[in-house]
């Protein structure tokens, strides 16, 4: 439990854990429904779906939404076969195309299973536990988060809050009963769910009532009605910069996440808001501190690395530079010596937006399609990004080699002999010390952007 924040330190969401109190994240809407009242469903088009979702991990997302039901009022009920057709091939071809972790927004308990199983990460419950009890017992059995949200569509209320905070209170309790561990519950008050247009307002207000219940908040506002209503009865494809003010409302009032349909511009105002709310540079609302590997032992290896490290600087704000090492290379031989330096940065990408970028420079300065044994002009690897874990099939954090790697290591431990492996649980100067030798990593003499290496 984090003392400033009342929160959980981190709850681990597919293969991320998210770190509650540093930052707010973003949400991003998939529905492949037919009949989503913000009209941006999808249907069955899995291609579509696909695309759409991976634009929004481009544009920011730390998660993707998957609904196959519409929750607006007066929505016809699906079945549960229905449901699953719609959402369980969505999630399946999901799973291995995007990196971040996918949640499946269903009131339902075998949907819910259904979905887990293809690959979802986490339960977004748009009833709570109200309809379908037994989504705990999913969650608890299969070991995922669940956000549970409160709805007065059954029991309207004339004290917003107070409701809102019973209902939710009974069900973290029950699903704590069923055996869903502390740290995996999420809450959302239900924006528009059974709710005036003065009660949705007043629960904006008053977010941070919700604090009391020491669980992270999820905020869902985007192109409700209530913004409609507000701004002149105008139509859901109108509502972003209304959209915009209540994400920033909501920041300000305590929401760890934020979810959205528009993400590219949700994404900004979170980053906008969360440099007022959580300080801006390091450790703030999007500022993450990385630690990059560059090498190159192909061409002119010096201007190489100048020319990647001017390119990186477009979107990492480079604090500390290690000297550079020249290096032999690692299990081939008849290859010229590697130049290595390690870099230590700020940047407001996510980490798959870093990946992406970190290879478009690749590309520029002729890395190619060569294999990872063959010479290249330059090689750049993420090494540390906070200190994030995550496994995927095209990204690994931290860099799963970097403890055998000397030539990783010798210039880590020149910026940050103290930083702690996340995984292994020791020291960059203790995985050093670890190796076996560190013949062939020898202080190279040349100068970097004027200076002595």
């Amino acid at each position: 439990m984090n003392i400033r924040t009342g929160l959980p330190n981190a709850t681990r969401i597919g293969k991320r854990d998210f770190q509650w109190g540093k930052r707010t994240f973003i949400m991003g809407i998939l529905n492949v429904t037919p009949d989503s009242f913000s009209g941006d469903g999808v249907g069955y088009d899995i291609d579509s779906a696909v695309a759409r979702a991976k634009q929004m991990v481009l544009e920011g997302a730390d998660i993707i939404d998957v609904g196959g039901e519409s929750t607006r009022p007066g929505a016809p009920e699906i079945s549960v076969a229905e449901e699953i057709d719609r959402v369980v091939p969505v999630i399946r071809a999901l799973s291995f195309e995007i990196d971040v972790p996918i949640s499946v927004d269903t009131y339902k308990s075998e949907v819910a299973e259904a979905s887990i199983r293809a690959g979802a990460a986490m339960i977004n419950s748009v009833y709570g536990l109200k309809r379908d009890p037994s989504l705990a017992g999913v969650a608890s059995r299969l070991n995922v988060p669940i956000i549970l949200t409160s709805s007065q569509r059954d029991e309207p209320a004339k004290d917003i809050i107070s409701a809102v905070l019973t209902d939710l209170l009974g069900a973290i309790q029950a699903a704590e009963s069923a055996c869903v561990a502390k740290d995996n519950i999420i809450v959302d008050p239900g924006f528009g769910f059974g709710k005036t247009v003065q009660q949705n307002l007043e629960l904006l207000r008053r977010l941070d009532a919700l604090k009391t219940l020491g669980k992270p908040i999820l905020l869902g506002t985007s192109r409700k009605s209530t913004i409609g209503r507000v701004l002149g009865d105008i139509p859901p494809d109108q509502r972003l910069f209304g959209t915009i003010a209540t994400t920033a409302i909501g920041i300000m009032n305590g929401a760890s996440i934020i979810r959205v349909h528009d993400v590219a511009e949700n994404v900004q105002a979170a980053r906008m808001t969360g440099a007022v709310v959580f300080g801006f540079g390091f450790g703030s609302n999007q500022f993450h501190q990385i630690f990059l590997g560059l090498g190159s032992n192909l061409g002119d290896r010096l201007e190489n690395l100048e020319s990647a490290l001017k390119l990186i600087s477009e979107k990492v704000t480079v604090t500390r530079t290690s000297p550079i090492y020249e290096t032999l290379p690692l299990g081939v031989s008849e290859q010229p010596k590697f130049l290595n330096l390690v870099i230590e940065g700020n940047t407001a990408e996510t980490p798959e937006g870093l990946l992406g970028f970190l290879k478009s420079i690749e590309q520029k300065l002729g890395r190619g399609d060569a294999g990872s044994d063959a010479p290249r002009p330059i090689d750049i690897d993420i090494l540390f990004f906070d200190d994030l874990t995550m496994s995927g099939e095209s990204l690994v954090i931290p860099h799963p080699r970097l403890s055998q790697r000397a030539f990783v290591l010798v210039p880590l431990n020149e910026l940050a002999p103290d930083l702690v492996h996340p995984v292994m649980k020791k020291t960059v100067n203790e995985l050093l010390a670890a190796l076996d030798n560190t013949r062939g990593v020898e202080l190279y003499s040349g100068s970097l952007h004027g200076k002595k290496a």
